[in-house]
C-alpha cells in the first residue's frame, strides 16, 4: 500500500477551485519545428509522446491521481494511477496555416479555461501544429495542487535537455513502470481518523519546544495577526476586481534581460524590484487610458515568495510559497521615484512576519476539517490585493525538447473571483517572458497592458542611465 497525503498548501488550491475558477498553472512555449517533423512535414507525434512518457518516469507525481478520503475526513492523498494513459495527457491539435501569434494566444486562453479531470493525473500537454515559419507550439497545464511555479520549472526541466542530441526511446515504455497499490477506502478513512486524532499530540510536542524557545512561535503569531488584520481592510477596487467568468483572455510580452541589467548596473536593486517597477508604470498608464482614474492611488499586488529550500528542488513538487502584499506606487509619475519606492517596500516586507503569517492562516483553516473548504475559499477572496504579480526564475540557457530548441516560453497563472488579473513572468535564455491572464469579459484591452510593460522596461532603463550620466 502506497500513498502520500497532500499538504495544507497543496489542498488549498483544490478547495479554492470552483466550476468557473480552474486552479491550474501552465505555460505556452514555441519550438523550432524541423527536429519534430518527418520528411513529409508532419509532426513525429507518436515518437514525441513516447519520449515524454519515458521522461515522466523521473517525476512520479505525473503518474499519480487524487484519492479523496471517505466523508472528507482529512486531506486527500496521491496514489499511483493503475490506468495511466499517456494518450490522454499528451494531445495533438492544429491551427489553420499559417497560424499567427494572435491565434495561438486565443487557443492557449481557451485550453487553459478548461478544467483538468480530477479522476486522472492532474496535467495535460497539447502539441500545436500549423504555426507560421513552421514553428510548433506546446501548451502545458498542471494543477496548482501539484506544485508552485518553481516546482513546475523543476518539472519542465525533467522533460527537456540542455543539448539538442536525442537519446532514442524504446517504442514501448509501459513495462518500465509498475503502479503501486493504493489503500482501500476503509483503510484510508481509518488512517485519516488516526492522523486527526494524533494531531493534538504533535501540537503538544510543538508546544514543549515553544516553551524552550518561544521566539519562533511569537514571530509566527505576530505575522498571522498582522496578515489577518490586512484581510479586514477594504481595498480600493480596480476595474478587474470583479467576479470572473469561466473564460480567460491571455496575452504575452517579451523583455530582453539587458533592460534589467542596465538598471542594476547603476542601482542596487533586485530583478523583482525592476519587474514590479515596470509593471507599476504600465498599470498606471493602462488605467489612465481606460478612463479608470488619473493615477492618484496605489495598487496592491500579491507577490508569491518561495520558501523552498535548496534540497527541495528536482523531483520534490508541492507548494512551498507564501504571500506578501506590495503596494505598487502607481500614483508616482517618475520612474526613478517608483523604483526607489518599490525597493524600499519590498525590502521591508521581506524582513517582516507576513510571509509566515499567511502560511499560518492556511494551516489554521486546514485544521477546521468540517468547514475547511468554505473557510479557505473565504480567506482566498479576502486577500487585500488588486492583482497578482509572480516572478519565476528559469534557466539562463536554451533548452531542447526531443531535439527541438525551445525558442520562447511564457507562464500561465490562474485568476479568481475578485482578482481578475495575474501578471506572471519567467526568465529564460536572456529574456523575461510575461504571461498576462485576465477574464475574457472584463479585460478586452489586456494586449495594451502587455505592450505597456515592454515599453516601461525601456523607459526605466533610459531614466536610470540618464540620471547616472547627469
Amino acid at each position: 500500500m502506497a500513498y502520500e497525503r497532500l499538504s495544507a498548501s497543496d489542498v488549498a488550491f483544490l478547495r479554492i477551485e470552483t466550476p468557473h475558477e480552474p486552479q491550474h498553472v501552465g505555460s505556452l512555449s514555441v519550438l523550432e519545428g524541423e527536429p519534430l517533423r518527418t520528411d513529409d512535414g508532419s509532426i513525429r507525434f507518436a515518437e514525441l509522446r513516447n519520449h515524454i512518457a519515458r521522461r515522466t518516469l523521473a517525476v512520479p507525481r505525473l503518474r499519480q491521481k487524487l484519492m479523496e478520503v471517505p466523508h472528507e475526513v482529512g486531506r486527500p492523498v496521491w496514489v499511483d494511477d493503475a490506468d495511466f494513459d499517456i494518450d490522454y495527457h499528451v494531445r495533438l491539435t492544429s491551427l489553420p496555416r499559417p497560424g499567427d501569434d494572435g491565434q495561438l494566444m486565443t487557443l492557449h486562453g481557451r485550453l487553459q479555461s478548461q478544467h483538468l479531470d480530477r479522476s486522472r493525473p492532474l496535467w495535460e500537454m497539447w502539441v500545436v501544429d500549423g504555426l507560421e515559419d513552421d514553428r510548433v507550439g506546446l501548451v502545458i497545464k498542471t494543477h496548482h495542487a501539484l506544485g508552485d511555479g518553481i516546482a513546475n520549472v523543476d518539472l519542465a526541466l525533467a522533460l527537456v535537455d540542455l543539448e539538442p542530441e536525442v537519446v532514442p526511446d524504446a517504442d514501448d515504455v509501459s513495462p518500465a513502470w509498475k503502479p503501486r497499490p493504493g489503500p482501500s477506502r476503509p483503510r484510508l478513512w481509518a488512517d485519516s481518523v488516526w492522523d486527526l486524532a494524533t494531531r493534538p499530540v504533535r501540537l503538544t510536542r510543538g508546544g514543549v519546544r515553544a516553551l524552550l524557545d518561544p521566539r519562533p512561535v511569537v514571530d509566527t503569531t505576530v505575522g498571522a495577526l498582522r496578515t489577518a488584520a490586512k484581510f479586514l481592510v477594504p481595498r480600493d477596487p480596480a476595474p478587474w476586481n470583479r467576479p470572473v467568468t469561466p473564460h480567460r483572455r491571455w496575452v504575452h510580452a517579451d523583455v530582453p534581460m539587458q533592460f534589467v541589467d542596465r538598471v542594476r548596473r547603476h542601482q542596487d536593486v533586485t530583478i523583482n524590484d525592476v519587474v514590479l517597477t515596470a509593471c507599476a508604470g504600465a498599470l498606471r498608464e493602462f488605467l489612465v487610458e481606460v478612463g479608470d482614474r488619473s493615477g492618484d492611488r496605489e495598487l496592491d499586488a500579491m507577490v508569491p515568495v518561495s520558501v523552498r529550500a535548496e534540497d527541495e528542488h528536482g523531483d520534490t513538487l508541492g507548494n512551498r510559497i507564501s504571500m506578501v502584499i506590495v503596494a505598487l506606487p502607481t500614483d508616482l509619475d517618475d520612474p526613478l521615484e517608483r523604483l526607489a519606492a518599490v525597493h524600499e517596500r519590498a525590502s521591508d516586507i521581506k524582513g517582516s512576519n507576513l510571509v509566515k503569517g499567511t502560511e499560518t492562516i492556511l494551516r489554521l483553516a486546514d485544521g477546521v476539517t468540517p468547514i475547511a473548504g468554505p473557510l479557505t475559499r473565504f480567506v482566498s477572496r479576502r486577500i487585500p490585493m488588486n492583482l497578482v504579480i509572480t516572478n519565476i526564475p528559469g534557466p539562463p540557457v536554451p533548452l531542447y525538447l526531443f531535439g527541438s530548441r525551445i525558442e520562447r516560453t511564457y507562464p500561465y497563472v490562474e485568476v479568481i473571483d475578485g482578482e481578475g488579473l495575474t501578471v506572471a513572468v519567467v526568465s529564460y535564455d536572456g529574456t523575461l517572458y510575461f504571461g498576462l491572464t485576465g477574464d475574457r469579459d472584463v479585460l478586452a484591452e489586456l494586449g495594451d497592458l502587455a505592450a505597456g510593460i515592454e515599453e516601461h522596461f525601456a523607459q526605466l532603463a533610459d531614466a536610470v542611465e540618464a540620471a547616472a550620466e547627469g
